[in-house]
């Protein structure tokens, strides 16, 4: 007599339902073992997508940026510092570039106006920073090339220092002092918000150091604000990743030959960090996911000695059904039915207990989780491959028992 497939379906509910407390046992690991993989799936997807809006509000992947190179031996002479003329040299070599945003900071800097005064960063850029940075004025305007080149005692302020410094005043056409310098405001910059789950210094505003910061042009910093001042880290900004790539091959030899060979500054763009960052997050997923494969190792061994145990209790039962008719593939596809029937619903159930604590998980870790359609396929495709890989030693067993001696067994 064979067997339907919607039989031993039947067959396996039947088996589970009567033995509602050692199923449960039995799908303990793969409980645990799914819920892992969604949680961990979940981490790395909120990690990627959070990294990845963080740079496109700070200008995009486009980016190249030039830094101090650390791993250079300093005691061979030189310095990781440009000149404003070496600066204006490697902006000639780079007409492709969209924007160059060479920065000098003087931190703790005071600006003051009619007894009210604020500390915080004043920046020395070119007016390309707006574009770098995909920032720009709300209201007035930023300075120009000829303020620039005329070292302009102008400043754009930050919509954080405007609002502390002016109260309700109009800032534009005002003056306000830094250190010797009597600066004339001509701007206010948008207000930049990034939510930042996590709170932090700055509350749910990841972005609001930038709006404490201001600006006066490059060479006013460094002829004038803080005279003598060198240039340690150069943006620049490339039409497209490709083209960032390509900029970051031009501009090495570029700094070597300014700097006599010596390789005091690294090169790096964003488009590199991105690759970076999503080779580390492979190396994160495939350990944490090991130790989830772990998890349902360990389940799919106990769901085997189950399974090898059940066929013991049920001997005679199976030697009925092949004394009746019932063919040895009936026996085998009962079992294997039964023992993926267990694991599809401990990955149903891992699945829902993950997405239950993805939420708490989040708030603990104060960062976003993401959970998509095909992580639930992947959870419950794996928990199903468990049961096909542990499921054939018993159903193989099952299936090769003498009909004979199984009816012998009481």
């Amino acid at each position: 007599m064979a067997l339907s497939l919607s039989e031993s379906l039947q067959i396996g509910v039947t088996d589970i339902m009567m033995r509602k407390v050692r199923s449960l046992i039995t799908v303990f690991g793969i409980i645990l073992g799914v819920m892992c993989i969604m949680v961990v799936l979940a981490i790395i997807n909120g990690m990627n997508k959070s990294t990845l809006s963080w740079m496109q509000e700070r200008g995009g992947t486009n980016k190249v940026e030039v830094q101090r190179n650390w791993n250079y031996d300093f005691r061979q002479g030189g310095e990781a510092t440009l000149t404003l003329a070496e600066m204006n040299q490697i902006r000639g070599q780079l007409p492709e570039a969209e924007a160059i945003g060479p920065i000098v900071s003087a931190w703790n800097s005071t600006l003051q106006y009619k007894g009210f005064s604020y500390s915080d960063q004043v920046i020395g850029v070119l007016p390309d920073h707006q574009k770098m940075e995909n920032w720009y004025p709300d209201k007035g305007r930023f300075f120009n090339e000829f303020e620039l080149r005329e070292n302009a005692n102008v400043i754009v302020l930050g919509s954080s220092v405007a609002r502390d410094l002016f109260k309700s005043d109009d800032p534009l056409g005002e003056s306000v002092m830094l250190k010797d310098q009597m600066l004339t405001v001509i701007g206010v910059m948008q207000e930049k918000y990034w939510e930042n789950p996590g709170g932090g210094a700055f509350g749910g505003n990841a972005l609001e150091y930038m709006n404490r910061q201001s600006f006066v042009p490059l060479s006013t910093m460094m002829n004038k604000i803080d005279a003598g001042s060198l240039i340690r880290s150069i943006q620049i900004l490339a039409k497209s990743p490709e083209d960032a790539l390509s900029i970051q091959k031009k501009l090495r030899p570029i700094l070597l030959r300014i700097k006599n060979g010596r390789a005091v500054f690294r090169v790096s763009s964003a488009q590199e960090t991105m690759q970076q960052m999503e080779q580390n997050s492979k190396i994160f997923s495939m350990i944490f996911i090991m130790i989830g494969l772990i998890s349902l190792l360990v389940g799919g061994i106990v769901i085997m000695n189950i399974m090898l145990a059940s066929i013991k209790e049920r001997t005679r039962e199976i030697g009925v059904r092949l004394a009746v008719g019932a063919r040895r593939m009936d026996i085998f596809v009962q079992f294997m039915v039964q023992t993926v029937l267990i694991t599809g619903l401990g990955g149903v159930f891992g699945i829902i207990l993950g997405y239950a604590i993805l939420d708490l998980v989040s708030g603990y870790l104060g960062m976003p989780m993401l959970a998509g359609v095909q992580m639930i396929l992947v959870s419950l495709l794996v928990s199903v491959g468990v049961g096909l890989i542990f499921g054939i030693a018993p159903a193989v067993k099952a299936s090769k028992l003498d009909p004979v001696i199984a009816l012998r067994d009481e």
